[in-house]
């Protein structure tokens, strides 16, 4: 609307336009906001989702210790096992060694 429109119209006209008006910047603040918010909500997700990927590296990084921990001791385990499979032929071929010796 331009000045000299603005000019031609009576009172109570502009108190109407100015209700309007002030109406319409009612509603875009509130939208405004409305939008703040939600931009607060994308962001607590976007950390939400960052703590998440960092989690998840030390979920692996932990299953990965675990796993090769698990690894190790299955190693040690079966290197007793064949340990102690050596030590009883040894003791076995000398026992009947000794077997053999004392007829």
């Amino acid at each position: 609307m331009t000045e000299k429109e603005l000019r031609k119209l009576n009172r109570y006209q502009l108190l109407e336009l100015l209700m309007m008006q002030t109406e319409q910047n009612q509603q875009l603040r509130q939208e405004i906001e409305h939008l703040r918010e939600q931009q607060m909500r994308l962001e607590e997700m976007g950390s939400v989702a960052e703590a998440s990927l960092l989690l998840n590296g030390v979920f692996e990084a932990a299953q990965k210790a675990a796993d090769d921990y698990l690894s190790e001791a299955r190693n040690r385990a079966q290197r007793i096992v064949e340990r102690a499979r050596l030590e009883a032929e040894l003791f076995n071929e000398t026992a009947t060694v000794e077997t053999k010796d004392e007829t």
